[in-house]
């Protein structure tokens, strides 16, 4: 065979690479032009997200189920930018039907600052009007929409909403902490709705989607419903809440009754309050700054601290009387003052003395000589004991996010605190319940809870049960003794004496108008140089008591505490007329 030349192998090395060339570029062609077309739409879904769907919130009941809090559609009214055809005459026409300026909708779709082919919200809660307007021109406004969404919503409105508390959108702090949430979602921020959370809020769902360079969803590929979250029946009635509102008014106050048999907590009220509503649109600044200056996201029964006044005295009592420094038939003498140190206290009916007084005459009167005298006797170490034994200066676990603990002082405290040593002048404030001493309002129904229940007290709370949406019980409330405190039981019987003969006095009899017996006792409690604040516990009937009942009123403007004793009235009368039902 005959080699090949050297040209000849040059020319066929050429041919070669032309050949090679005119392959690669047909097949460029082939994918640039004939199939471009189909490879760019392909391109364009180059990723798979996985999205979360928020579930449905649970509902809150009161004890016979009335609604507390549930969700009920909303219509918000969104546009997408690529769809509209006309901008300016779409928008100028949606502003005569929303009464929006247009102006305003152009500031909403610049500040969105979101593609062209995202769902921009421009207006929530749509009227019924506006909804039917928007869709009777649908075909004049391309681009503009309706959605449906569901919006929490609270029927009564500020009652009892310190308790209910609301929802709003998860804090950055709250998406860390938890992966459960994304941005979009919502949260309890306070009352039942945080501190019950985990059953209201259910399952997320999951969906994945195939989404395009941009970020637009372009198909669902897969899907996970979420599933909803439970149902909370709370301990509270309704009708009885609602009458506690009336009776505190738009006084500052708190109203609390309480089961003693089981802890339960038939209604609360903390006044001023708020609008859980308010909270889920938005509220704006103006509005937010008022209920701040007010103090109205202050739970006062459970975050309040206030000193007790008189309300006290039975622990006083009690300490003196277990501790054997006096007995239930012991007499004290009682002048209109007593000397201290270098300082006089005088008694609250100054100029005028009680004179001879026994325990159930001394608390019956509330006279202060009589408790500065036994209360300089048992002295600050046995009053702040038995203090602390009913659970003052320490939280009573009620099942709310917040709680304060009050303050039971003792001669330690106040030379850490104060930088001073304990005086006997100490001693007879605390006797009293002024001073130092501070206590929740909880605290108080709790501690005369244990007092009409022989020393037994209950864990106080507000969730009875969680109800799946199938009617299933999830989860359920079961009663427990918080504390049994080993007292004599002549001496709670003296006590109650001294309040069961408060309760018969000419302006205090009122309180038995429910057709039984009760026991009383009001306080009266000096802040600062001129303001008072009034309490009012009480517990009915005297054997086997079915409730315990407390006013209190912050800055009051009643004469005096016993002029509470009408509202008392209405507050058993008002407890024994639905139990009877």
């Amino acid at each position: 065979m005959k080699k090949l030349s050297e040209e000849s192998k040059e020319k066929l090395l050429y041919i070669i690479i032309i050949m090679l060339t005119v392959i690669l570029l047909s097949r460029l062609l082939y994918l640039q032009v004939l199939k471009g077309d189909s490879y760019l739409e392909q391109s364009k879904y180059n990723s798979v997200r996985m999205e979360d769907l928020q579930p449905i919130r649970g509902k809150i009941l009161d004890r016979n189920g009335v609604v507390l809090a549930e969700n009920i559609p909303s219509y918000d009214l969104e546009i997408v930018l690529e769809d509209l055809q006309d901008k300016d005459r779409e928008l100028t026409f949606l502003s005569s039907i929303i009464e929006m300026e247009k102006q305003d909708i152009e500031n909403i779709i610049e500040k969105a600052n979101l593609p062209i082919y995202a769902h921009i919200k421009i207006k929530g809660e749509l009227t019924e009007k506006e909804v039917i307007q928007i869709k009777e021109h649908s075909f004049e406004l391309p681009g503009i929409t309706v959605s449906t969404t569901s919006k929490r919503y609270y029927p009564f409105k500020n009652i009892a909403a310190p308790i209910i508390g609301f929802i709003g959108p998860p804090t950055k702090e709250d998406l860390e902490k938890d992966s459960f949430y994304g941005p979009n979602f919502i949260i309890g921020k306070q009352g039942i709705e945080a501190e019950y959370e985990k059953f209201l809020r259910g399952e997320k769902g999951k969906e994945v989607v195939q989404v395009d360079a941009s970020g637009r969803i372009r198909d669902v590929l897969d899907s996970m419903p979420s599933e909803p979250g439970n149902d909370i029946y709370l301990t509270i009635d309704i009708i009885l809440q609602e009458e506690l509102e009336t009776i505190i008014g738009d006084r500052k106050g708190v109203a609390i009754a309480i089961d003693p048999n089981n802890g339960e907590i038939l209604a609360m009220v903390s006044h001023p309050s708020f609008d859980p509503n308010l909270f889920v649109s938005g509220i704006s600044q103006q509005a937010l700054d008022k209920l701040y200056a007010e103090n109205a996201f202050i739970n006062r029964a459970v975050q309040g601290q206030y000193p007790p006044g008189s309300a006290f005295k039975p622990i006083t009592l009690i300490s003196a009387l277990n501790e054997g420094i006096i007995t239930t038939k012991s007499v004290i003498y009682c002048e209109n003052s007593i000397v201290v140190g270098n300082r006089r206290f005088r008694d609250w009916i100054y100029p005028s003395a009680f004179g001879y007084q026994n325990p159930v005459q001394g608390l019956a009167n509330s006279s202060d000589v009589f408790f500065y005298t036994i209360g300089l006797k048992t002295g600050v170490e046995k009053i702040t004991k038995y203090a602390k034994l009913f659970g003052l200066g320490d939280k009573t676990w009620v099942d709310l996010p917040t709680e304060n603990t009050g303050l039971v002082p003792t001669t330690q405290w106040k030379q850490e605190n104060i930088g001073e040593n304990w005086y006997p002048g100490d001693t007879a404030n605390l006797s009293i319940g002024q001073g130092y001493l501070l206590v929740t309002p909880l605290q108080m129904a709790i501690m005369y809870s244990g007092i009409a229940k022989n020393g037994i007290e209950y864990m106080p709370h507000f969730f009875l049960k969680a109800i799946s949406q199938e009617g299933s019980i999830v989860e359920e409330f079961t009663n427990s003794i918080m504390r049994e405190i080993n007292i004599n039981s002549e001496i709670l019987d003296t006590v109650r004496d001294g309040m069961e003969a408060l309760a018969k006095q000419s302006d205090m009899k009122i309180l038995s108008a429910y057709g039984g017996d009760v026991c009383a006792k009001t306080g009266t409690a000096e802040v600062g140089e001129t303001e008072v604040n009034h309490w009012l516990i009480a517990f009915a009937p005297r054997e086997e008591p079915e409730i315990v009942g407390l006013l209190f009123f912050e800055h009051s403007d009643f004469p005096s505490s016993h002029s509470l004793a009408p509202l008392m009235s209405d507050l058993l009368k008002k407890f024994f007329s639905i139990k009877s039902k």
